[in-house]
């Protein structure tokens, strides 16, 4: 009985001791890029994508298919902008895809919607890299000469994204529900001759591919700073802004192809479809 008494009081001690104890600090030495932050972030670093719903055809009682547009300078998108230079731990959506599609190669681009033709490595390049002619005068004559000059589609010079999504209603579930199927990010560029601002589509990229890219990537969150969503998450929750620029038709025709004198009759037209598909769904209940 002695001996058990004597241990309890020897684990006692050790236990004091320890929770007494303080960790020792080398003020001394260099600090890395850990001692940026009063802990050691390991989210995102290996994040996986959240599965979607299996969908049988017979559950499917109802579909449309939509293109939306989301434009990047509304306050809403910000998250999806910036930073247009990376930083330590967020880079912009249009980085994160130039890394993937040029450099690394994981995702595959292609050349529209219907995602029939992929693009070879040649051709997405000519896309975020250009050699034009360009008018430049000569300081000591003050005669003009032309030169060759490269111009570069930077982060900061996409300033909208199309998206192509499918809207259901499964009958298994009783939801109503919205899957992405792809995205094109859109690059204003100056044309040398005009000197007028245009966008280009640089190119599509099937949404699917690109999920476990954009669900290692975090974004930055106004709120709280240790609750950072990634990318996959914000277009999976929908936390973006955008206006609807195409509802499947038998004309197969845009907004602008038959609202085409002004921006607001688009945008108008844009808000009825999305009312209407508000309706549908709020008529599928009874209250």
């Amino acid at each position: 009985m002695k001996s058990v008494k004597g241990f309890l009081v020897v684990v006692m001690v050790g236990l004091a001791s320890a929770l007494s104890a303080q960790t020792v600090l080398d003020y001394n030495r260099q600090p890395t890029a850990e001692d940026d932050a009063v802990y050691i972030k390991r989210h995102f670093k290996e994040n996986r994508v959240i599965p979607d719903h299996h969908l049988r055809e017979a559950d499917i009682m109802w579909m449309k298919r939509y293109w939306q547009k989301i434009d990047l300078k509304q306050k809403l998108n910000h998250p999806l902008y910036y930073p247009v230079v990376p930083i330590k731990d967020r880079k912009s959506l249009a980085e994160v895809l130039f890394q993937a599609v040029v450099n690394e190669g994981s995702i595959t681009a292609y050349a529209d919607d219907e995602f029939k033709r992929t693009l070879t490595p040649q051709e997405v390049s000519s896309k975020i890299f250009s050699v034009d002619s360009v008018q430049d005068f000569d300081i000591n004559t003050g005669e003009p000469f032309w030169r060759l000059d490269t111009i570069k589609v930077e982060s900061r010079d996409v300033l909208e994204y199309l998206l192509k999504e499918d809207w259901f209603f499964d009958k298994k579930r009783s939801v109503m529900e919205v899957r992405i199927l792809g995205i094109c990010p859109v690059a204003y560029k100056e044309n040398q001759a005009t000197g007028q601002i245009e966008k280009e589509q640089l190119f599509w990229l099937w949404f699917p591919e690109t999920r476990p890219v954009l669900a290692n990537h975090e974004t930055f969150n106004r709120m709280n700073d240790a609750e950072r969503r990634t990318f996959d998450e914000i277009f999976h929750k929908r936390i973006f802004h955008s206006y609807i620029t195409k509802e499947n038709n038998v004309y197969d025709r845009w907004i602008y192809d038959y609202k085409r004198y002004s921006q607001m009759e688009q945008l108008l037209e844009a808000q009825k479809i999305k009312e209407e598909i508000r309706n549908f769904e709020h008529d599928l209940w009874e209250y």
